[in-house]
């Protein structure tokens, strides 16, 4: 996927409720769960379903959820939710009758397309929100919360909510429950904001234009990322590594772990614009459907050579990669990944070169994004 493909950037923002609202909350987020597991079960027991438009997914889900949380932007929230969830399920070939959900607690709503903002979970002030939950009777009322704003989001989300006040944009958002009390007497949890991502291009942009003509090859591994520069007669100009050793500890905070590597990629993008880079490779992820949706339970799925965990955790960090270059007025290419380790090539670049293997990746990368670009 190129950064021209990205519709979302999602924005997640930490918050903390006592008391009644954090009940409330728990309570709607376990409504939209019990919506979700009837859905699957009803694509379980007809398989033809799962084929079906977003939609007339959202039809049924309609005509199957209202009685458990009688709220229609909640139930579309959870149906589009399945259905792209079953779609990243058949696109990675896995049997929906064996599809299970991951222990979430959550619910969406989707941005109205005739009224601007978000009518379930809305900005009252860049740090403010007004959400709709759901009694123990089902009636609805509307809760405040107030998210922490990351500091390098300030300004984002100050012109988000001028626009959506002002009825210019609208605005997916979703409550994700982190954690809770077990008398829910107090509740950690995201408000997960989806910004369109020609605002956050807009709104974070560091750089316009490139200061040379240079290619940056990209090598990600789950604990680094390897940066290597390159003119365009192939000599190295410049080498980078980013390390992040630290977030594939058990246990290690997800949102912490994501602030790092978020931090890393910013840096290696930092040095390819510095070192005279215009164009960045990274190898095509090959499971990007997925990404975006994990409510799927799909264990390691191991085999030979392979294991889908990291690859996964290794296809969201190029993504993150991908939809940021433009930040820094980078220009993404995708190359194919075969070759680019445990091959012939990889073992002589390493000798010649006196690289060690990641670096060695990311100059192959960077080598064959030249000869692309090189071709009529």
């Amino acid at each position: 996927m190129g950064a021209s493909e990205v519709e979302y950037v999602t924005l997640r923002l930490p918050f903390h409720v006592t008391g009644e609202n954090a009940r409330l909350i728990y309570w709607t987020a376990w409504l939209c769960k019990i919506c979700a597991h009837r859905l699957l079960e009803l694509i379980k027991q007809n398989p033809i379903l799962a084929g079906l438009s977003q939609y007339d997914f959202i039809k049924i889900g309609r005509k199957m959820c209202y009685d458990i949380a009688p709220n229609r932007r909640y139930i579309d929230g959870v149906s589009t939710l399945i259905h792209a969830s079953l779609q990243s399920a058949k696109a990675l070939k896995v049997d929906v009758s064996k599809v299970e959900l991951k222990p979430w607690l959550l619910f969406q709503s989707e941005a109205e397309p005739w009224a601007k903002g978000n009518l379930n979970i809305q900005f009252t002030d860049y740090d403010t929100m007004r959400v709709l939950v759901f009694e123990k009777g089902k009636s609805t009322r509307k809760i405040t919360i107030k998210p922490i704003i990351p500091k390098g989001y300030v300004r984002l989300v100050r012109t988000l909510v001028d626009k959506a006040l002002r009825k210019e944009i609208g605005y997916p958002a979703r409550i994700y429950i982190a954690n809770h009390g077990d008398k829910l007497e107090h509740l950690y949890g995201e408000v997960q904001v989806m910004v369109k991502y020609d605002l956050y291009l807009e709104v974070m942009k560091r750089n316009d234009k490139p200061l040379g003509n240079n290619i940056a090859g990209v090598d990600v591994n789950i604990d680094r990322i390897n940066l290597v520069v390159i003119n365009r007669d192939g000599d190295i100009v410049w080498k980078h590594t980013a390390r992040f050793p630290q977030v594939i500890a058990r246990g290690y905070s997800r949102r912490r772990a994501w602030s790092i590597i978020g931090e890393a990629i910013h840096s290696i993008l930092k040095n390819a614009h510095s070192h005279g880079a215009s164009v960045i490779a990274v190898e095509n992820p090959e499971v990007i459907g997925y990404l975006k949706y994990y409510w799927i339970r799909n264990g390691d799925r191991k085999s030979k050579n392979y294991n889908y965990k990291v690859s996964i955790f290794r296809n969201s960090i190029i993504e993150r990669t991908m939809w940021k270059a433009p930040l820094y007025g980078l220009q993404v290419v995708t190359v194919n990944p075969k070759g680019t380790t445990r091959s012939e090539d990889h073992e002589y670049v390493m000798r010649k070169c006196g690289l060690d293997k990641h670096t060695a990746s990311a100059y192959l990368i960077a080598l064959r994004a030249r000869r692309n670009l090189q071709r009529p």
